[in-house]
């Protein structure tokens, strides 16, 4: 579907397919609305966002500029979390999801398993409540604790309290914090907080690979989407804890690296 189609398909609440089935002008009403549209567009705002809305993994989100736009990058995360927990013994399954932004791997999960229950940590109030807004659209709200912390210091209480959990699930912002101002200008529209993953993009996944063994159960797993030419340096993080025995990245649909998975125990694994 063409940025236009979208926008129309937006405007008069129809498929694709009636676009050219049904070829009436548009309202008033409804073409303000097209203009406004358009014109957002080309000043450089996400189309996700002049919609509102976006697919994750076949379920419909409410995206605006709280949170990052959910990419197709991402499905492939949510695809192998859920064929590695299906290989698990265990079904009530405890999952954490570190950043979890507008809640859509959260929300595709629980779509998924019945049984599960998810911690969800967000430094943003913001994105924090619009993941909570998709949650109840998708009638999963009851299954989640919502927390609005720091996650580093979330996991570092965590810890001391003894909390465990069988899996582990994090977006984090990779973004090297000298590339913001060469992004696309409709990704810098997205919020900093979900994009800048310090001087060398590496500064989240230090600290999840650094304490997240330390509340995984027996068995459990830890995957992580990263960023373009990142596995080099994931990997040197890693090596720096024996905990985690079995280690796997993942290509995306363009042959970049794109996913980490890491479970504790067994052998190291390319």
């Amino acid at each position: 579907m063409t940025e236009n189609e979208w926008m129309l398909t937006s405007v008069l609440d129809c498929r694709r397919v009636d676009l050219a089935v049904n070829k009436g002008e548009l309202t008033p009403f409804q073409r303000s609305r097209y203009d406004q549209m358009r014109f957002r567009r080309a000043q450089g705002e996400p189309l996700q966002y002049i919609i509102g809305q976006c697919d994750f993994m076949g379920i419909p989100l409410s995206v605006d500029r709280r949170a990052l736009i959910p990419r197709p990058e991402t499905e492939i995360l949510v695809d192998l979390t859920i064929e590695k927990i299906r290989a698990m013994p265990k079904k009530a399954l405890n999952v954490l999801d570190l950043g979890v932004g507008s809640g859509n791997i959260t929300v595709a999960l629980l779509r998924y398993f019945t049984e599960m229950n998810v911690t969800a940590i967000d430094i943003s109030d913001d994105a924090l409540a619009l993941a909570v807004k998709n949650a109840t659209a998708n009638n999963v709200e009851q299954r989640i604790e919502f927390l609005n912390n720091d996650m580093v210091l979330y996991m570092k209480e965590a810890i001391r309290q003894g909390e465990k959990f069988d899996v582990i699930v994090s977006n984090p912002p990779y973004i090297p914090t000298g590339q913001l101002a060469q992004l696309p200008d409709d990704v810098r529209r997205e919020p900093r907080l979900a994009l800048d993953g310090g001087d060398d993009g590496l500064r989240f996944y230090r600290s999840i690979i650094e304490y997240g063994w330390q509340f995984l159960t027996a068995n459990g797993f830890l995957v992580m989407e990263i960023g373009d030419g990142q596995r080099e340096g994931i990997e040197k993080i890693f090596a720096q804890y024996p905990q985690y025995g079995e280690i796997k990245f993942y290509k995306d649909y363009v042959g970049t690296q794109r996913i980490v998975f890491a479970r504790l125990g067994g052998s190291w694994k390319n």
